[in-house]
This record gives structure tokens, C-alpha cells and sequence, in this order.
């Protein structure tokens, strides 16, 4: 039976590795001001590695990233900054001098000085947790006609990336990315855990099931 809906949330998280509790642990990174590709909430983020930007972090779903790696579905751990987590907001002062708390940062975000810290950057908020799960919809079918458990086993066998994506790809902030099965490789962002078990998401021969989801190994920051 077709997945009831085949529209990417980005990467939202539920449990840790081994099914033990989230905590939802993140910490508090920074974004230069006017940056040059947008962040939204259910991004992957890393770092810059640009002269004179190293330590920013910039959204890894784009097919040029601001320091001007690969990212999206082009992503790899040999030409790209390794993921520091998952976007869950930002914080900074608007042209006005409004303290500000938003889901997303545009492309060029505008901002103004804080006066408690002297700087226009903007702070923003990753879940930088390791061993965290994350639910992630697929573009396209795991397996073709062979059982769940054996499409599974199969897609864990390869690391996957995000879709490529443009400065409208999110709602209201919150990111509409989903999981490029197509890309499959070793040298990818995230590995399949299992089956997110969706009862209305969860037909792995048609596009749009939910899976779980971590950062691969070799492509994290602090894997």
C-alpha cells in the first residue's frame, strides 16, 4: 500500500542509539551574519572550512554549501565539511534591534549588534548529540519487490545523503528535505537504522516511508 504522504519534514528527533531516551541535547554554535545559503530547522549542519570562516557553521543540504563544499545529494566525506548535527533554531538581533528567536535563517539574514557580546553573528542552536535518531522521510522506494526485512538489511548496507535544495525548501522555517535514496554510497551522511514503523508510512516499495536514521560514522564531527 502507497505511503499516505511522500512530503519531506527534515530530520526530527526520537530516540538514541540502542532505544534509550532522547534528551534532545544541543548546543549553542554560530552562523556568520548575511550568510550565504539559508539554515532550517531539520537541516544538517557543518562546519566552515572557507579562509576567514573557519568554525561557522552553514546548512549541509545545498549543492554549494557558504564555504563552498558539497552538499545535498553531492555530499561527500571527501570534499565536504563533516556534519555537526541537526539545525533546531537560531537566535540573533534583527535590523531593528529586536532580540529575535526563529525556526530558520534566511540567505543574507540581516542582523544587528548584540550589545552583550559586541557581535552580529548569529547564534544558532544544533543537536549535536552523536548517538541521536532521527525520523526522515524517503524520496523514492528502499527496496523493489523483496521483503521489508531484507530492503532493510539491504539499505544498511550504504550511507545516504539529503536532497539538494534552494532557499524555498521550507515551511514556515521547519525544512521539507527527505532522504535521497539515490545516492547511495559508503562515503554519505546518514546511515538507515530501522524502519521509523509509521502505520500509514511504512511501504518500503513505494516513495515516502519513514525511516530512522543516524549520522554515518565517517561523516560526523564527533562520530
Amino acid at each position: 500500500m502507497a505511503n499516505a504522504s511522500t512530503t519531506g519534514f527534515g530530520l526530527r528527533m526520537v530516540m538514541n542509539v540502542g532505544n534509550t531516551p532522547a534528551t534532545s541535547g544541543q548546543s549553542e554554535y554560530q552562523i556568520q551574519a548575511a550568510p550565504g545559503v539559508a539554515s532550517n530547522k531539520g537541516d544538517p549542519m557543518s562546519t566552515q572550512n572557507a579562509s576567514g570562516a573557519q568554525g561557522y557553521q552553514q546548512d549541509a543540504s545545498f549543492t554549494t554549501t557558504d564555504d563552498t563544499g558539497l552538499g545535498g545529494s553531492s555530499w561527500t566525506t571527501a570534499s565536504s565539511s563533516l556534519l555537526t548535527g541537526v539545525f533546531n533554531g537560531a537566535f540573533f538581533i534583527d535590523a531593528n534591534g529586536k532580540p529575535t528567536f526563529a525556526n530558520n535563517i534566511v540567505a543574507g539574514q540581516t542582523t544587528s549588534t548584540d550589545y552583550n557580546t559586541g557581535s552580529a553573528v548569529i547564534t544558532c542552536f544544533i543537536n549535536d548529540n552523536p548517538h541521536q535518531e532521527y525520523v526522515v522521510k524517503a524520496d523514492a522506494l528502499v527496496g523493489a519487490s523483496e521483503s521489508a526485512a531484507q530492503a532493510l538489511m539491504a539499505a544498511q548496507l550504504l550511507n545516504y545523503n539529503t536532497n539538494n535544495y534552494t532557499a524555498t525548501d521550507n515551511k514556515d522555517g521547519q525544512s521539507i528535505t527527505t532522504l535521497d535514496i539515490g545516492s547511495a554510497l559508503l562515503a554519505r551522511q546518514f546511515k538507515i537504522v530501522r524502519s521509523a514503523n509509521d502505520p500509514e508510512n511504512k511501504d518500503l516499495t513505494a516513495a515516502g516511508a519513514n525511516l530512522i536514521v543516524t549520522i554515518a560514522g565517517d561523516s560526523g564531527l564527533y562520530t
